[in-house]
């Protein structure tokens, strides 16, 4: 099998200072890892549909996708993934796990260290501590 690519849109929901992320659960690849919400790109979809379906199948909530944060490709085991990760402005519903185990609201400055975090999420992580310097 060739190289393959995976396109992963994750969202940022930010409440109080902190930023939303999921462990996923022990039936999934690197159970037990820490990662924005988010998932696949199906074909046909733009980056702000696939984000706000996997939203609603994985969270259980209806997502305004704002703009894009950040981007970046990292390689594991199977291929690379290309992670693009959008502002999550607003949402309807309450979060509800469907397929991670367990869920942590992260202060922005702590996301980077946070023990788990997937290696493609770091320096989003890293990404979002910068812009929130910035804008402080």
């Amino acid at each position: 099998m060739g190289f393959v690519t995976k396109k992963v849109m994750a969202g940022v929901l930010r409440q109080d200072g902190c930023v939303l992320i999921m462990r996923r659960a022990p039936f999934m690849s690197w159970a037990g890892s820490w990662e924005f919400p988010g998932g696949k790109l199906e074909q046909g979809e733009s980056h702000e549909e696939c984000l706000r379906r996997e939203l609603e199948e994985e969270l259980g909530i209806r997502a305004t996708v704002g703009e894009l944060l950040a981007e970046n490709r990292h390689g594991y085991d199977f291929g690379e993934v290309l992670l693009s990760v959008y502002e999550v402005t607003s949402w309807d519903g309450e979060i509800t796990l469907t397929v991670h185990d367990d869920m942590r609201w992260v202060p922005i400055h702590a996301l980077e260290e946070f023990p788990g975090l997937l290696p493609a999420d770091v320096p989003i992580a890293r990404a979002l501590k910068e812009k929130s310097k910035k804008s402080s």
